[in-house]
């Protein structure tokens, strides 16, 4: 068994990437903390590439060494705290030694 890598693409609601915006990666314990304190911690943060992508690698070891598959969500968030802020995420399940290819899009929400 190898690596799991999952690519996080951000695009705006245009379809245009987005560069240089951090991609929070939780695992399934971490988000059901998220989901009621949007401050959490993630389990990992890996900033977009200038082609508006986020790669995740996964060592075996580390991800699957006690199951084959792991749910994660990737997160971009605008903001933090009890107000004032946008998430815009996705979850999927991830296998040991395969590549997973995820889209985020921005989109904007009325105030």
């Amino acid at each position: 068994m190898r690596e799991a890598k999952v690519i996080v693409a951000v695009y705006d609601e245009n379809g245009k990437i987005i560069t240089d915006v951090p991609v929070k990666m939780y695992n399934e314990k971490d988000y059901r903390i998220f989901e009621k304190d949007n401050l959490t911690r993630p389990t990992a943060v890996i900033q977009t590439n200038e082609s508006g992508i986020a790669t995740f690698v996964l060592p075996r070891e580390e991800w699957f060494a006690t199951q084959s598959q792991r749910l994660l969500t990737f997160v971009v968030q605008k903001g933090g705290g009890p107000d004032n802020y946008q998430i815009w995420s996705a979850g999927k399940t991830v296998e040991a030694g395969k590549v997973i290819k995820i889209e985020i899009r921005l989109t904007q929400f009325p105030n």
